[in-house]
């Protein structure tokens, strides 16, 4: 079983070359580099377990592919692209009674270039968004404090398109953008070097940035808002 150490430069220079040569031939010749970046992966998801179980024991923590862990392969059926392979993988903790793609959830990846910690909220997840708006509306002082705490979120990366009109009135500024927002993907990205540098300390960087996104997850899927957000608290906030 292999013991996470970091994430090596040979992994983002896989990713990198794959992205040139996005064929099955190649990836066949290469195919040993895959796997020593799917064990760094897994491994990673090993070491994160611990305390994804304690942030949420309700999240899938289980290291296999389809699970926790992406696939590396494309469904390129109904796809005009139709290069077989992703330009990225990632590790996904997601409630796991909904299945990997079909509610928010927590995230870690690498892509050719560097790595994203963060969370998201997809284009089609219509009704998540509407318990988003519902938390929103109902605790919208917490959401704002929330928000301007960290900035909005400033130091992150935003992919989002917002609607012109909200369906609640009367939020303070920043929880009026959110609740606009048709989808989010957000992350803290880290250039390649900057994480193989880190070697194993990117364990930490993860889980500090998962307690701050962790309130935006719940906001987005709990049901019993104040109680969820009450027990993390006590266990995170100090």
């Amino acid at each position: 079983m292999y013991e996470f150490k970091g994430i090596r430069a040979e992994s983002f220079a896989f990713m990198r070359n794959l992205k040139v040569n996005n064929n099955r031939l190649w990836f066949q010749k290469h195919r040993q580099e895959w796997e020593f970046l799917k064990d760094e992966l897994q491994s990673l998801c090993r070491e994160l377990t611990p305390f994804i179980n304690d942030l949420d024991p309700e999240l899938e923590t289980e290291p296999k592919t389809g699970r926790t862990l992406g696939r590396i392969n494309r469904d390129i059926r109904f796809s005009a692209d139709k290069h077989p392979y992703r330009e990225s993988v990632d590790l996904l903790f997601f409630h796991r009674s909904f299945g990997r793609t079909k509610a928010p959830g927590l995230a870690v990846g690498i892509t050719p270039i560097d790595s994203y910690i963060g969370t998201w909220l997809g284009a089609s997840m219509k009704d998540w968004r509407q318990r988003l708006i519902a938390n929103i509306a109902a605790h919208r002082d917490i959401f704002q404090e929330y928000l301007e705490q960290n900035d909005n979120f400033s130091d992150l990366s935003l992919r989002s398109k917002s609607y012109k009109k909200t369906q609640v009135k009367g939020l303070p500024p920043l929880a009026h953008q959110w609740a606009q927002r048709k989808y989010y993907y957000m992350a803290l990205l880290l250039p390649a070097d900057k994480v193989v540098s880190m070697g194993e300390s990117l364990l930490e960087i993860i889980e500090e940035t998962f307690i701050r996104l962790y309130p935006l997850y719940l906001f987005a899927t709990s049901q019993e808002l104040a109680a969820d957000l009450e027990r993390f608290r006590r266990k995170f906030e100090h």
